[in-house]
């Protein structure tokens, strides 16, 4: 027969681990977030938290566009990867659009791109 002080002991540490391990497969959750393009800015919305930011086109310095390379262990490349873009803002943060969280990625990025073109225009 168990000690009851050692089983408590593991169903605490079996408890910890898998809510450990479900705290970190949940903390992409924390950043998933959806972006409605309007006629002045973007508003961005947190799934989570249901905090809304609106970004102004004139507030984004540069879209840039990065590609990322899936690699093996080994440094082996698993696939040629893909584009993403981020958005440099004047204060100095930077937004990440990534075509892995949105279907739409490229109509996105087509529209922030000619609405801030739009901006430097007018």
């Amino acid at each position: 027969m168990r000690n009851p002080d050692e089983t408590t002991k593991q169903s605490l540490t079996l408890a910890f681990i898998a809510l450990s391990f479900i705290i970190y497969l949940s903390i992409d959750l924390f950043k998933d977030f959806t972006l409605k393009i309007m006629e002045n800015g973007i508003e961005k919305n947190s799934l989570i938290f249901r905090t809304k930011q609106f970004i102004a086109f004139d507030s984004i310095s540069s879209v840039d566009r990065q590609k990322t390379r899936l690699r093996s262990t080994r440094g082996i490349n698993i696939s040629d990867g893909y584009h993403y873009s981020i958005l440099q803002l004047k204060n100095g943060k930077t937004l990440i659009i990534s075509p892995d969280n949105f279907e739409n990625y490229t109509e996105i990025i087509d529209a922030i791109k000619s609405r801030i073109e739009l901006m430097h225009v007018a």
